[in-house]
């Protein structure tokens, strides 16, 4: 009777035994997986951060050179230089310190300066790419894009269908206060495509933590002030590239004007784009 309960109890040791090591197996691997998920993320966080940072870059090293904006680059500096131009009109190439689409004030169009300021940028050899602003695009705005929009614009690293455009946040812009400082800007969205000239974005492009870590590394942490700002809801014409996002507690920007971190879902749903303030060559119309 003894030798039958020894047994009986050696078994249940076992197994018990084998449940505490499946448990910390199962925990060590958890943690593999979490941590390779965390390098991953801060990876592309600082690809990010290290794009935008290059860009921006970019911008004032073509200024020094070629004494312009690319994009904006006057028509005829442009052609002498063997670079593409528009016609010299206003936003087709005019040297006037913005980067505009072909209708000023339309920020949801691809098409003249906006589309020309990467050509410019790549073809110069100031940025990887090979960006087609061609002739058709010097003039006239995009018309149908519903694949990809990667000849056109650089894709983000950090998601599928994030990419970076530019444009200027001038007096024309259509968006209700509070409207952004007046100068020129990255745009950081998920852009969908273009539909009947006007691009198609999804306000979803980034996580409220990445948009802050971007924020809090390139600037000062803060979505509604700064040099980086949250901004627009995807939502024409009534709110556009051109204005703060609203503050929510279900969205990018707290009720507080945080970034909305503190909720662990809604920190973790992709909720925000950002505006990054193009550093060169702001002008003196800057408010």
């Amino acid at each position: 009777m003894t030798d039958k309960n020894s047994a009986r109890k050696s078994r249940y040791l076992f197994s018990f035994t084998e449940v505490i090591i499946f448990l910390v197996v199962s925990g060590l691997l958890v943690g593999f997986v979490l941590s390779i998920g965390t390098i991953l993320e801060l990876s592309r966080m600082r690809a990010q951060i290290s794009q935008l940072s290059h860009f921006d870059e970019a911008v004032t090293n073509f200024h020094e050179k070629f004494d312009g904006l690319p994009g904006d680059l006057l028509s005829v500096v442009a052609e002498r230089e063997g670079l593409p131009a528009g016609n010299g009109t206003p936003s087709h190439s005019d040297g006037d310190g913005k980067i505009s689409p072909c209708n000023p004030g339309w920020q949801n169009h691809l098409g003249c300066e906006t589309a020309l300021f990467w050509t410019h940028l790549a073809s110069t050899g100031f940025i990887p790419g090979d960006f087609n602003a061609d002739n058709r695009l010097t003039d006239e705005r995009l018309v149908d894009v519903s694949v990809t929009l990667a000849p056109y614009l650089p894709q983000s690293p950090i998601r599928e269908g994030v990419y970076v455009a530019v444009w200027n946040s001038d007096d024309e812009q259509p968006s209700p206060p509070p409207a952004l400082p007046y100068g020129n800007y990255f745009e950081l969205s998920r852009l969908m495509g273009i539909v009947d000239e006007k691009i198609v974005d999804d306000p979803g492009a980034l996580m409220p933590k990445e948009a802050f870590a971007i924020d809090e590394k390139m600037d000062d942490g803060s979505p509604v002030k700064g040099r980086i700002l949250v901004n627009g809801n995807g939502k024409w014409p009534e709110d556009a590239w051109g204005s703060l996002a609203k503050p929510d507690e279900k969205g990018c920007v707290a009720p507080n004007k945080t970034y909305n971190t503190a909720n662990y879902f809604i920190a973790a749903m992709p909720t925000c784009h950002l505006a990054v303030a193009i550093t060169c060559c702001r002008g003196a119309r800057e408010k």
